[in-house]
């Protein structure tokens, strides 16, 4: 049985092979940078999902923020005065959301990469694998750009290597995880480095994890990871590692 959205009070699943049956308070964060013309329907769609939207504005100019502050429905809005990164946003948004009760984080991007409706399947995999955390994996080939494909090859091969966990998308952003661990994966990087800094916590500490296969709009003008972030990231890695 699975319940979702549609003004109920919590997300309920029961597995008939476990015989597990409870309510989880499921909030979803969302890093927001300038994102006023994509974000709208991701949250309304999101909303269907779970119980709470926190968007945490990192630094967005005057009038994305006001437009932001209209969203008010069951969203919660937080705000950087300045941009201190996605890692920082995500830290923000977290330390409300536990303060709030929260038992399940998701964990997704404000520029339309994501799909909302699969929020349910990481959420349901947390349960129905008995896992800690669930990465969402986005699918390698098809319109994702060829720089990205190898960037997400080398990041697994090499997370693998230096701290014994494998994640064949380290670099997603589309994420679920219970927030009682929060304390074990918690990152240091304010920037794009916290994906990453994620998954090394999560083998450090031997947290049970899997993935699930997610869709991914590509739009004409993506902002993530560039191949400076990406060595920035894996100098962290290596200082992680040997420091």
């Amino acid at each position: 049985m699975v319940l979702l959205g549609h003004g109920n009070a919590y997300f309920c699943c029961q597995n008939a092979d476990t015989g597990w049956n409870m309510s989880h308070r499921i909030t979803a964060i969302i890093p927001a940078f300038n994102e006023h013309e994509r974000i709208v329907p991701i949250v309304d769609e999101a909303k269907r999902y779970v119980n709470e939207v926190i968007i945490v504005d990192d630094g967005s100019d005057e009038d994305s923020y006001r437009f932001l502050e209209t969203l008010k429905d069951r969203t919660i809005v937080l705000r950087h005065r300045i941009n201190l990164g996605k890692g920082s946003a995500l830290r923000t948004g977290i330390a409300a959301a536990i303060a709030r009760h929260a038992d399940v984080i998701v964990l997704m991007d404000a520029d339309g990469q994501h799909k909302p409706s699969d929020i349910p399947r990481l959420v349901e995999a947390l349960e129905e694998k008995q896992v800690d955390i669930v990465f969402g994996s986005r699918k390698i080939g098809g319109s994702m750009p060829a720089a990205m494909r190898l960037g997400n090859h080398f990041f697994s091969v090499a997370t693998n290597l230096l701290f014994r966990i494998y994640v064949s998308d380290t670099q997603s952003g589309f994420r679920a995880f219970r927030a009682a661990v929060y304390p074990k994966l918690e990152w240091q990087s304010p920037r794009y480095a916290a994906e990453t800094e994620m998954v090394v916590n999560a083998g450090k500490h031997r947290l049970r994890h899997c993935e699930v296969p997610i869709d991914t709009i590509y739009h004409d003008k993506y902002k993530g990871t560039t191949v400076f972030d990406g060595i920035r990231i894996f100098l962290s890695m290596l200082l992680w590692r040997f420091s």
